[in-house]
């Protein structure tokens, strides 16, 4: 018997998609149709949204209750992922971003059955470009890349309930690199569990120079916290930098 069968509780979830949202009303509806055109149904949707103004609550409202969603002001967008699991009732959650939707409509009725309860699970990530052009992202699992980047996909990583009281929730001090702190977290106490199924679309977006600053920084802030000798980490971030600079030339 699969465990969605085994699912005994028809007033508990299996599974708690949570989608934070702020001033998303040019990508919400993609994301909030890939979730209800599901084929596997044992789910719940919450939206933690930030206190949005162009249209974001219209286009919520008219989803009535087949979504849970709040709306109020946050610390960005960890906190609001931190509040959606708080939420979440399901044994599993899946973190979907309000400008990505599902590869498919019977992706999660794939997945879901060969989620392992003692491992980090993740599936594959597609990557939309402003063109039009996909590319697939397919990690087979090595966790010394990790230190140099997340090559590992947050966007197609489902992590139980369990986990997350076990590893705790997202540190909201960092602005763009929690999920990474987060993802070292889970594999100092997981094995890496890899679905090869393509899971989540996520849309492209350019790095600024303001942010790119930034990601270095919380990047270097990421491997000292995850006691990385101090010359490896300095070595480390001047590897990313390059690597950076030489991607977007």
């Amino acid at each position: 018997m699969d465990e969605a069968a085994s699912h005994d509780d028809a007033h508990v979830p299996l599974l708690s998609v949570v989608t934070a949202t702020y001033n998303s009303a040019a990508t919400l509806r993609d994301t909030l149709e890939s979730v209800r055109q599901q084929t596997f149904r044992d789910l719940e949707h919450i939206i933690v949204d930030g206190g949005s103004t162009d249209g974001t609550i219209e286009i919520l409202k008219e989803y009535g209750s087949s979504i849970r969603w709040i709306s109020e002001p946050d610390r960005g967008i960890y906190d609001a992922m931190n509040k959606g699991i708080a939420m979440s009732s399901g044994r599993w959650i899946h973190l979907l971003n309000s400008d990505d939707f599902y590869a498919s409509n019977n992706v999660l009725e794939k997945i879901v059955p060969l989620l392992a309860p003692n491992a980090l699970n993740y599936a594959d990530l597609i990557r939309l470009n402003a063109d039009g052009s996909r590319v697939r992202q397919s990690y087979r699992f090595r966790k010394w890349p990790l230190y140099i980047s997340a090559f590992l996909p947050h966007p197609s990583l489902v992590v139980s309930a369990e986990q997350y009281r076990t590893a705790g929730l997202y540190d909201s001090s960092f602005r763009i690199a929690a999920d990474h702190d987060l993802i070292l977290r889970l594999l100092d106490r997981y094995p890496a569990n890899h679905i090869e199924v393509e899971m989540t679309v996520m849309r492209q977006s350019g790095v600024s120079a303001t942010n790119l600053d930034v990601s270095m920084n919380e990047f270097d802030r990421v491997l000292r916290k995850h006691n990385l000798p101090s010359i490896l980490v300095v070595f480390l971030t001047g590897v990313r930098r390059a690597w950076w600079k030489l991607r977007s030339a």
